[in-house]
Order: C-alpha cells, then sequence, then structure tokens
C-alpha cells in the first residue's frame, strides 16, 4: 500500500509537458539558475528564481512557466536548469561551479555546486535534457530518472547531476526531509575561443 501510494505521487509530480530554455545567442559562458515553480492543479502558477546569471533568467523564467503536471499535482518544486559553457575547451571535460550559498526553502534541497556536462567529441547535438531527481535525506542524489533525453548528450548530463551537491530539504523544525529535484541541462554546439 506504501509502494503504491509513492508510485501515485511521483507520477502525479512527473512533468506531462517540458520546454527546456533557449541559449541565449549572445552568452559566450555558461550559468546556472537555480528557481522554484509553485505548482497547482497541474500548472506553474508562479516561479520564483533564487539565484542565477542574469543573461539566462528570462529564458528560465519563460520555458518553467509553460511546465505542465499532471491536474492532481500541486506544491513547489525546485529546478536547477545549468547552460553549459559552449568553448571548445570544454568539450570531453567536465567544469565544475560552486554556487552562492543560499537558505532552503521549507521541503526543498538546494544546489551548493554543480557539475557542467562534457560534451561527447563525435557529436553534433543541441537542446535540451531534464531529469528528475531524488534527493535522500542527507542531500545526496539517490535516483535520477531522465525526463527528456537528447540522444548521445543524456549519458554525460547523467554522469554530471550525480556529482551535483545539494544541501539537504528541511521541514518547518529543522528536520532533515528526502525531497525531489528536477535538473535541466541546455546544451549548445562547442564553438571556437581563445
Amino acid at each position: 500500500m506504501h509502494t503504491m501510494l509513492a508510485l501515485l505521487l511521483w507520477i502525479a509530480a512527473n512533468p506531462t509537458v517540458v520546454l527546456t530554455p533557449s541559449y541565449p545567442p549572445n552568452a559566450v559562458v555558461g550559468g546556472t539558475v537555480t528557481s522554484v515553480m509553485h505548482v497547482a492543479a497541474g500548472k506553474v502558477r508562479s516561479l520564483d528564481i533564487l539565484q542565477g546569471d542574469a543573461s539566462f533568467v528570462d529564458s528560465v523564467r519563460a520555458a518553467l512557466l509553460g511546465w505542465r503536471f499532471r491536474p492532481e499535482a500541486s506544491g513547489d518544486f525546485l529546478a536547477v536548469v545549468n547552460f553549459r559553457s559552449p568553448q571548445l575547451h570544454a568539450v570531453g571535460a567536465s567544469a565544475t561551479r560552486k554556487l552562492e550559498p543560499l537558505s532552503s526553502p521549507a521541503g526543498l534541497a538546494v544546489p551548493r555546486s554543480v557539475v557542467e556536462p562534457a560534451y561527447p567529441a563525435n557529436s553534433l547535438g543541441a537542446g535540451g535534457v531534464v531529469l528528475q531527481l531524488e534527493l535522500s535525506e542527507s542531500g545526496a542524489i539517490s535516483k535520477v530518472q531522465v525526463v527528456q533525453g537528447l540522444g548521445d548528450l543524456t549519458e554525460p548530463c547523467i554522469s554530471a547531476v550525480r556529482q551535483w551537491r545539494f544541501s539537504p530539504a528541511r521541514d518547518g523544525s529543522g528536520k532533515y526531509l528526502a525531497s525531489e529535484a528536477y535538473a535541466v541541462f541546455v546544451l549548445r554546439r562547442p564553438v571556437l575561443a581563445r
């Protein structure tokens, strides 16, 4: 019975429509935006940006406000959007980005550091990968589920997100909680840069 309830809650919290942000055309470096989607009756009603690089915020806001969940889904959902650095030097390498410390909204974990995915040497792909993360009471990633993949770019995103670090979610009394989050990767083809 408990397993069935957990499965039903997971299905309700799994988005049915995801839009990935567009990569700003003038951006020459990557960035990360952390946000909270406020969902009621399956629709994202509002969005709070907790932190982020200014050039990426509008794109994230426009995309996440278009997400849809099952009609019974309500609550707050953390989304961390990483725009992978487009420089060619990042091909085959991962870069770690430490984030500004955040106070955790009730019931949600917050990221401390993110790792950009390696870009496969033979890939020509561009677009977005969306992953649903289950986080333990310690903030460790216990499960990664692909919501939207992107061919040979999906596996590097999964490998990168497993290296992300989160401060754990807490309830109103300060007790650590298991939680969920969404990791969104926006990738474009690497460019030559000096």
